[in-house]
């Protein structure tokens, strides 16, 4: 045979089918566990600015507290009370360190307010000595102190100066009259603004009259 006869034609090839595939993507919904947490997180910043939009400072409650003049009555307005809730509050972040939340004060450190003539007797004394400090020998309760107390009319308003000063005379036993802010502004006005602090128990005699002397006993300073 001749190769012109071997010769056999190749089988045609059928080109492959293109393929029809398009890509899609499967509607997933949000897991109702991310839609609760992001709803909570929601919620929680909302109440916090509403709580955050009230009065922020301790004198912003007292400027709406009502206040009372210079009496010694358990009985008058409600307005007492919140004078008192509002002296506590500042003699708390103001006093306590120093004079302790029962008034006991710091043995041959700092004078007791509990039993104190200083306290209890005429109001100038506590309003004057809040109002300028002290710094020098003063007797209380038997025993003498030399130290020296921060002034806080700087720093407090009429108000609370008010309010702590009525707190202090009707607390650990005592039964002294509420002051108003219009007394402490008064007595605000007797010196200049920035003075000396009170030289002890010598001047504070001079200025209110209570006596300077050394007593014995803390049943002899409360009555005087």
């Amino acid at each position: 045979m001749s190769d012109h006869n071997d010769q056999r034609p190749e089988p045609q090839r059928t080109p492959l089918k293109e393929s029809r595939f398009e890509p899609y993507e499967v509607n997933r919904p949000i897991p109702i566990f991310v839609l609760a947490v992001a709803v909570a997180l929601m919620a929680w910043g909302v109440y916090t600015l509403w709580s955050n939009s009230g009065p922020a400072t301790e004198s912003a409650a007292l400027e709406e507290a009502p206040t009372v003049g210079m009496t010694g009555d358990r009985d008058v307005a409600d307005g007492q009370g919140s004078l008192m809730t509002v002296g506590a509050l500042l003699f708390e972040s103001n006093c306590v360190t120093c004079h302790q939340a029962n008034g006991s004060g710091i043995s041959g450190a700092v004078p007791p307010l509990a039993g104190s003539r200083y306290v209890t007797g005429p109001a100038e004394a506590p309003v004057q000595i809040l109002l300028h400090g002290i710094s020098g020998v003063i007797a209380v309760a038997g025993n003498e102190y030399d130290g020296r107390m921060p002034r806080f009319g700087e720093t407090l308003s009429d108000r609370e100066i008010a309010a702590v000063v009525s707190y202090i005379r009707q607390q650990w036993g005592h039964d002294a009259g509420a002051v108003t802010p219009a007394f402490v502004s008064e007595q605000r006005g007797r010196f200049e603004v920035g003075r000396s602090p009170l030289g002890g128990g010598a001047e504070i005699e001079a200025v209110t009259g209570i006596s300077a002397r050394l007593t014995r006993t803390a049943a002899t300073e409360a009555s005087q």
